[in-house]
């Protein structure tokens, strides 16, 4: 079956506003102590994996467990807002406070939020990661 140009506008119309529907997560829950918070997925600053355990933090500096891993998070989270720079932390657009040329071709990133390590986007993704600062 020969589709014509009317049909296949219309398909990839199709796919296109679907792609343009998906949701991402917009909330998290997070434990402190006994009770369990709702948190804006725009109130962090950026997650973090040390070991098997993944922290979201918040722009006043705190940080709280979630069951996700980072490989899930890059595809729940919105990819115009956060980006993972490295094997270990994605970070929110909104947090970046500076981002600083650093050795061998990579970058640093600094957030409005302190953090007792450095941020260093792998030298593999400075290019796509300047194309998403950037807004392409």
């Amino acid at each position: 079956m020969q589709l014509g140009g009317a049909e296949i506008t219309q398909s990839v119309k199709a796919v296109s506003d679907q792609v343009a529907r998906k949701s991402y997560k917009d909330r998290f829950l997070v434990k402190i102590r006994d009770h369990i918070q709702s948190l804006k997925s725009e109130e962090a600053t950026m997650f973090y994996a040390e070991g098997r355990t993944v922290y979201l933090v918040t722009e006043d500096g705190r940080r709280y467990i979630i069951d996700y891993k980072l490989e899930a998070l890059g595809e729940l989270l919105q990819p115009d807002k956060f980006y993972r720079v490295n094997r270990t932390i994605i970070v929110n657009i909104d947090a970046i406070k500076d981002v600083i040329v650093y050795s061998n071709s990579r970058l640093k990133v600094v957030l409005s939020t302190d953090f007792d390590k450095e941020i260093i986007v792998s030298r593999d993704k400075v290019s796509a990661f300047k194309g998403w600062f950037e807004g392409k």
